[in-house]
């Protein structure tokens, strides 16, 4: 088994500028069967050397590693079930009284994207209500509309069915039980990849990038955690294990796995999971090779992981492609690229 060409395709991309910082990891189950790092952390020769510790910015893997995580042990604890709407929680506008958690997690509500509560108030106590109030784009279950709205609104439902703040109950109900010691909100320390250049020059570096997420503190559905490959790893390894840990014990069901990686939008543009994107039924970012049963997701900073459940294998690429632009979109070609020899080095 070799990921030589693996590796040139990652080296290649850096040298090309598709991104600063990498790392890729590739494994089947409990086996890692690659795992190097690339570049440096940021543009320029004294940055330091990206190490297979490094942290990055996960953008939106934050929705199924958080909220899809913390909803499924919320149902299996009898605390909610995927038919409730949200005016079970909470006093919603009428066009959004019957939304179910189902489609939030299905990005079949019909939210709408671009609600840039950082433009709208100064307020972040005010960001239900604005989240709220903002008019759908489509009638709920209708299609797929992906946008951060939904779980922007589920991150702070969740806190209010747990008592506790978002970051809290992540540590607690997640990273904690799946061992990942080097994963939370608002992190510290160095060897953390920045991402865009700001107004003033300056990179971002251990704050969120995304606006919304940022605004609130660093503390979103949507976005906010930060995690190195190896922690991801575990993620994938419990995923693979329909919910058991390497010790036996479990972390979810194996009923609630399968509920989750199955593609509840049957007959629509895109296939989605429980908070999981199954790129083989658009010809999404998974490349060619990967079965139509692939789960995975895509973060904006250009990260990623993709599991095939079928066999267990999984490849995570964690890089900060939008440093020192979002304007850079070399990663969409280089992500097909690395897919595909990585499943044909593994196959």
């Amino acid at each position: 088994m070799s990921f030589a060409r693996v590796d040139e395709i990652m080296r290649q991309a850096v040298e090309k500028g598709a991104f600063p910082a990498a790392v890729l990891l590739a494994g089947r189950r409990e086996r890692v069967l690659f795992r190097r790092a690339y570049g440096r952390l940021g543009p320029g020769e004294t940055e330091p050397k990206t190490s297979e510790q490094t942290r990055f910015d996960l953008a939106s893997l934050t929705k199924p590693l958080v909220v899809a995580m913390l909803t499924l042990r919320a149902l299996e604890s009898g605390k909610l079930c995927l038919w409730d709407t949200l005016d079970t929680f909470i006093d919603a506008p009428d066009d959004k009284k019957k939304i179910t958690l189902r489609q939030i997690l299905t990005h079949t509500a019909g939210f709408p994207g671009g609600v840039h509560l950082w433009q709208t108030t100064n307020d972040p106590g005010r960001a239900a209500e604005l989240l709220l109030n903002a008019p759908l784009a489509a009638p709920p279950g209708e299609k797929v509309l992906y946008t951060s709205t939904g779980y922007l609104l589920l991150g702070l439902l969740l806190e209010c069915l747990y008592g506790q703040p978002l970051n809290e109950l992540a540590t607690q109900e997640v990273f904690w039980p799946l061992r990942m010691t080097h994963t939370g909100y608002l992190p510290e320390g160095d060897n953390i990849a920045p991402t865009e250049k700001q107004p003033d020059g300056t990179l971002l570096r251990g704050r969120v990038h995304d606006e919304n997420a940022r605004f609130l503190g660093g503390v979103a559905g949507n976005a906010g955690v930060f995690s190195t490959a190896d922690d991801l790893a575990l993620f994938m390894q419990m995923l693979a294990a329909e919910g058991a840990l390497s010790d036996g014990t479990r972390y979810l069901s194996a009923a609630s796995v399968r509920l989750a990686l199955q593609n509840h939008t049957p007959g629509m543009e895109q296939g989605r999971g429980l908070g999981f994107y199954l790129p083989g039924y658009d010809d999404g970012y998974a490349g060619d090779l990967f079965p139509r049963e692939t789960v995975g997701h895509t973060g904006f900073t250009g990260t990623s992981f993709t599991l095939d459940p079928t066999d267990g294998f999984y490849v995570i690429l964690l890089t900060n492609r939008i440093c020192p632009s979002r304007d850079n979109a070399a990663i969409y070609r280089v992500r097909r690229l690395v897919h595909n020899a990585a499943y044909a080095a593994a196959h």
